[in-house]
């Protein structure tokens, strides 16, 4: 599925475009912000493939923040979301996916998305056919390498209860101690993807083998409680996924 981030301040038109593109099988919203702090900063962590942005933000412009999109390693395509017109010729000058004007349509949403999957595997086409393929022996190891005290510590993989983000920190969990890692969120999930791990969260990750209790949540959203009893939420674009692992 294709991953999408949302940049609109507008709660309500926030909301309605992520309605949209959940009902969608082919996009997956991973996350969304109402200004462009808060929105550089997750896309570094999540990398979306598509960001759907706003162009007139309380907080900043979307122009200006597509520009620094494109300078990132893996910049992802941009939709631009707007109630103006006027700023479509520096939108495609950005080489922006679609520009889609307010209110929204559910046809025209729809076709956006066949567009962002159309380019999406024209780019994967063309990384495979400029990339050199080495076939190296693979070696892998059960461990993290967390923080402690200014100490380098190899937790065991199967000890994590689950690693999330606070104050920008990325952090580990296990059932006796907390470590924060120099590591990016994306990245561990895809050093974890061969053990029991989910993501739940566009900010954690959760072992589902040290899961002990579901509990329901405001506006059916849900929080996953461990066997320590600690707590961690599951967003509403998640809960689909997390309802066909756990079986409920």
């Amino acid at each position: 599925m294709i991953r999408a981030y949302l940049v609109e301040d507008e709660i309500f038109a926030r909301e309605d475009l992520n309605d949209l593109l959940c009902q969608s099988n082919k996009l997956e919203v991973v996350g969304e912000a109402d200004e462009i702090q808060t929105a550089i900063w997750e896309i570094h962590q999540l990398e979306p493939e598509v960001v759907f942005l706003d162009i007139h933000l309380a907080k900043g412009n979307g122009i200006e923040l597509a520009k620094q999109l494109r300078t990132l390693k893996k910049p992802p395509f941009v939709v631009f979301v707007t109630a103006f017109d006027k700023y479509a010729v520096q939108a495609f000058g950005l080489d922006a996916v679609d520009y889609i004007l307010k209110p929204f349509d559910e046809k025209r949403i729809e076709q956006t998305i066949e567009k962002i999957v159309k380019w999406n595997q024209l780019k994967k086409e063309d990384v495979q056919s400029q990339s050199i393929k080495e076939i190296k022996p693979s070696m892998k190891i059960n461990k993290l390498a967390v923080v402690k005290d200014e100490r380098i510590i190899l937790v065991d993989i199967n000890n994590i209860m689950y690693i999330g983000t606070e104050n920008r920190q990325v952090f580990v969990k296990t059932l006796n101690d907390k470590f924060v890692i120099d590591t990016l969120l994306y990245e561990i999930e895809q050093k974890l993807e061969n053990f029991s791990f989910l993501r739940v969260h566009r900010g954690n990750i959760i072992n589902l083998e040290y899961v002990n209790e579901i509990e329901q949540w405001f506006n059916g959203t849900y929080n996953i409680i461990f066997c320590d009893g600690s707590k961690v939420p599951v967003s509403r674009s998640y809960i689909k996924t997390v309802r066909k692992h756990l079986g409920f």
